[in-house]
Parts: C-alpha cells; structure tokens; sequence
C-alpha cells in the first residue's frame, strides 16, 4: 500500500504597513496549498513577509531578546544599494522589491521557509552593479552627504566635529572607494548608488544591534 507523501506546510505571518499590498499578499498566499496564514507571531512563523520598517525591527526584536530569530523575506519599493546590504546584514533572508509577479512572491516565501536566500531580480542586479566597489563606511557617508550638500573640508570638520585631516583622511578613502576623480563624480556616483538615501530609525534602540554577518545559507536569485 502506498502511502501519499505529505508537502509541508509553510507558516506566514503578514506584518506589511501597506493596507493595499497587504491585502494583496494575503490573496496570493492564500491560493497556495502548501502555505498558511497566521494571525500573530504565536510560538514563532516559518517566514514573516513584512515592509522594509517592520522586518528590520522583527529580526532586532529577536537579536535582542536572544531568540530565535524568524526568516524574514522584505516586500517593498526601497530598492538602493544601500537598503538591500544593510537589511541583509542585518539578518532579513528574502528581499523583493514592489512590481514583482506572484510566482517570485511564493517562490520567496518557499526559498525562505526552506532557509534559502531569496533576492529578486532588481534587487540582485542593484547588488551586482557595485559589487567591484567597496562600501564607504557610516562615517564616510556622513562626509559625504556634507560634501554632496556643498560643504567645503572646513565646514565638513566643524559640522562633524573632527579634525580637518580627518576629513581629508575620509574624502581620500571616498575617492577610492568610489573610483571619483572629483567632487561631481562623487556626488553621481553616490547617487546612482543610492548611498545616501536614509535608512529608517527601526525602533527597539535601546540595546545596540551588531552588524550580523550574512548567514551561511544557500542564495537563490530570481529569474
């Protein structure tokens, strides 16, 4: 007698601040089989499928309560370079951007559930346009952010409060890292980067979050 093998059911808890996208998500989700909506986080979901806001302060709820913390796949429009790392290193496993096709969002919710990276197509070719680039520090984005603004060395240290070779010491490492010869190439650079878009304050500061490394998990990027 043959027994009928079983699909394991994947848990998802929908935590999107989008009333439009959410219900969205819901009605994809919904028509998979081997998927089933929760309504509260309980003893912890497979995937949470959230905003951009609302997964980073679910992987630090859990950082810094030392738990364990859920695989988190990131539905939304922010798609800059700069976005994508820092959710990654912070611990978020999936990351689609908004104009995806339904089949790329349950194959998400699937490579996740199962602890594959998951990382659309828009998203991985942001990655992949700077890969030969190395990524300027906080501090130097702090720098640059002033000199984009016009600012000149002087009143880079007087705003930042450091020394005037700092800033040069900083400026010298932007040049290089960036591969700029001048102030403007700076400025398109970082802006075709999307290195100074603003990330959001996450709440949940009061325990300093480390950089989590990337995890060591399979990668899969969509078609």
């Amino acid at each position: 007698m043959f027994q009928t093998q079983v699909t394991p059911v994947i848990q998802v808890l929908i935590r999107h601040g989008d009333p439009l996208l959410r219900a969205g998500l819901k009605a994809t989700l919904n028509e998979a089989a081997d998927i089933e909506l929760i309504d509260d986080a309980g003893p912890g979901p497979d995937v949470v499928v959230a905003d951009y806001e609302s997964g980073l302060e679910f992987v630090a709820t859990g950082l810094q309560r030392q738990a364990r913390v859920a695989r988190v796949l990131i539905v939304t429009p922010r798609d800059s370079e700069r976005e994508i790392r820092h959710a990654l290193q912070r611990g978020v496993l999936g990351y689609i951007t908004i104009g995806c096709c339904q089949r790329e969002l349950l194959d998400g919710v699937r490579s996740v559930g199962h602890g594959v990276r998951h990382i659309s197509a828009r998203a991985a070719q942001r990655l992949a346009d700077s890969v030969a680039g190395t990524v300027p520090t906080e501090r130097e984005i702090d720098v640059m952010r002033l000199l984009v603004q016009g600012h000149c060395n002087k009143a880079i240290a007087a705003r930042l409060d450091i020394a005037l070779g700092t800033v040069k010491s900083h400026l010298k490492s932007i040049f290089n890292k960036l591969d700029a010869n001048s102030r403007t190439e700076v400025a398109a650079v970082a802006d075709k980067r999307g290195l100074l878009v603003p990330l959001p304050d996450v709440p949940l500061r009061d325990v300093p979050l480390p950089d989590v490394p990337l995890p060591d998990v399979p990668l899969r990027l969509a078609a």
